[in-house]
């Protein structure tokens, strides 16, 4: 069979595709501050001057790693739950968690929070995506009561981060403690806590 040749932009895309596969694995193994740009390289197969061929520094990997992957697969969730059930959401949650991806972007965004400590950067990364995740609920949140004729009980961008607080709570304590806190709990607890919310909405 004839070896399929690749151009240079498909060939310089494949090497970024597997430098940020190195990193994700890199930063939850070692945290940021232990992940060093040679250990990526490394993982990655590829030499150090691959690594600054593509990416500038070892923080700007870092951040398009997150855009890229982290944010925009929660982002995603976001919108989808436009409409859903509490108890589905809750679900969905779970089974996000539950799964290889779901463990990977928890632990990569537990890295985030740690390093956000430490760097006003990468905490206003972490703000901005927590500010479009609740604009996001904010929105559905009150064009659902809006639909409704009613006015919402409270403002919809404190609902929206109490959601967001029932979300990230949740996740923290059964990465934690996974007996104590366990995922098949997550759709009763979101319809217990959000379920009269959207119904008072409809009604």
């Amino acid at each position: 069979m004839a070896t399929v040749r690749l151009t240079r932009a498909e060939r310089r895309a494949q090497t970024r595709a597997a430098l940020l596969d190195a990193a994700a694995r890199v930063f939850v193994e070692r945290g940021f501050a232990g992940a060093s740009v040679e250990a990526i390289a490394a993982e990655a197969g590829f030499t150090r001057g691959a690594f600054y061929s593509n990416f500038a520094s070892k923080e700007e990997l870092f951040v398009e790693l997150l855009q890229e992957r982290a944010f925009a697969r929660y982002r995603a969730m976001a919108r989808e739950s436009a409409g859903v059930e509490p108890r589905e959401i809750g679900a969905r949650a779970s089974r996000l968690i539950r799964g290889a991806e779901g463990r990977w972007l928890f632990r990569l965004w537990l890295e985030v929070l740690a390093h956000a400590g430490r760097d006003d950067a990468t905490r206003r990364l972490a703000a901005g995506f927590w500010s479009e995740t609740r604009r996001l609920g904010a929105e559905q949140i009150a064009r659902a009561y809006a639909e409704a004729g009613r006015e919402p009980p409270a403002d919809p961008r404190d609902l929206a981060s109490a959601f967001i607080a029932l979300d990230v709570g949740l996740a923290l304590q059964h990465f934690v403690d996974p007996r104590a806190v366990a995922l098949d709990a997550y759709p009763e607890l979101f319809d217990l806590l959000f379920g009269d919310l959207q119904r008072n909405a409809r009604s």
